[in-house]
């Protein structure tokens, strides 16, 4: 046998032995999509993940107590803006308003009497 066919025995050996693992793991693919769907597999992907964001935002918002009560509080009088306004204007219009009604109703005429 000369060298060349030596050299392409070789090569189809190696051809051969790749074939072989290639079609191995094309056969265990397909065994592991008949045990599973790619909607399952994407399905526990998607909940997996979504549990791991849930448990890290519980650890942040355990860590961050008072930010969160501030936005909350925040939102809160923002949501309510317009109620919270009205009241501290109540608060504050009706004192000086009774005040000058109060003091002309019960005070006494400053004008002097005529004679």
């Amino acid at each position: 046998m000369t060298e060349a066919e030596e050299r392409l025995a070789a090569d189809r050996a190696n051809r051969n032995a790749a074939r072989q693992l290639v079609d191995g793991h094309v056969a265990q693919i397909k065994a592991d999509l008949a045990a599973r769907s790619v909607g399952g597999r994407v399905v526990d992907k998607v909940t997996g993940d979504a549990l791991d964001l849930a448990g890290q935002a519980l650890t942040v918002a355990k860590n961050s107590k008072g930010i969160i009560a501030g936005a909350i509080g925040a939102l809160a009088l923002w949501t309510f803006r317009d109620q919270v306004s009205r009241t501290i204007g109540a608060l504050l219009r009706p004192a000086a308003v009774q005040d000058d009604a109060a003091s002309t109703a019960t005070s006494p005429s400053t004008e002097e009497p005529s004679e």
